[in-house]
C-alpha cells in the first residue's frame, strides 16, 4: 500500500476539512454587521475667531479677545467682552491725553473667578512688560473687571465659572 493510501486510511475527515475551507473563503464574502441608516450629527468646536480665540472685540485703541468663559452663557460674555474694550479704549485715550504724548502700550491677561452670588470673587493679572502698562492694566481692566455682575448660578450648576480675556491697548494693528 502507498504512503498516501495509508494516510488518507488514517485521516478519513481531510478531504471534508479541505472542501470546508475552500468554501470558507469564498470570494462571496458580505458584511458581518447589517447595513445601518444611524446619522451621527456633530455639532463641532464652539466657533473661535481667527486668532483663536472665542470672541474679538476690536476698538481704535483697545483689543479685548476672549480666551475662555466657564459656566456662563455665551451672550452674557460677549457683552462683557465688548464693555471691556470699549472702556479699555476709553482709559487709554484718556491716560495718554494726560501724559500729552501718544497713548501708552501694553498688553495683559486676566483671570476672572465668578461666584454663585453673579461676583467677581477673584482676578488673576499678568502684564506684560512696559513702562506704564502695570499702572493702565489696573486701573482700565482689573478695576472694570471687579465691578462685573453676571446672573445667579443656577441650583444644579457645578464646577467653577469665570473668564479669561487677553487685552492690548495702544495703537494697535488691523485685523487680518
Amino acid at each position: 500500500m502507498s504512503h498516501r493510501a495509508q494516510r488518507a486510511q488514517r485521516v478519513p475527515w481531510a478531504p471534508a476539512g479541505v472542501a470546508f475551507a475552500a468554501f470558507a473563503c469564498s470570494g462571496s464574502a458580505r458584511d458581518a454587521v447589517a447595513p445601518s441608516n444611524d446619522v451621527i450629527v456633530d455639532g463641532g468646536p464652539p466657533a473661535r475667531a481667527a486668532e483663536g480665540y472665542e470672541y474679538v472685540a476690536r476698538r481704535p485703541l483697545a483689543v479685548v479677545a476672549l480666551a475662555e468663559a466657564r459656566g456662563l452663557s455665551a451672550p452674557d460674555v460677549r457683552a462683557v467682552v465688548d464693555h471691556l474694550a470699549d472702556g479699555l479704549d476709553a482709559c487709554a485715550t484718556e491716560q495718554g491725553a494726560k501724559a500729552g504724548g501718544a497713548p501708552p502700550q501694553g498688553a495683559a491677561r486676566v483671570v476672572a473667578e465668578v461666584g454663585r452670588d453673579g461676583g467677581v470673587s477673584g482676578v488673576s493679572l499678568r502684564i506684560d512688560p512696559g513702562s506704564a502698562a502695570p499702572a493702565l492694566a489696573l486701573l482700565c481692566l482689573v478695576a472694570p473687571i471687579k465691578l462685573l455682575s453676571f446672573p445667579l448660578a443656577p441650583d444644579d450648576a457645578g464646577g467653577n465659572r469665570g473668564l479669561a480675556i487677553e487685552a492690548l491697548w495702544g495703537p494697535t494693528s488691523p485685523a487680518p
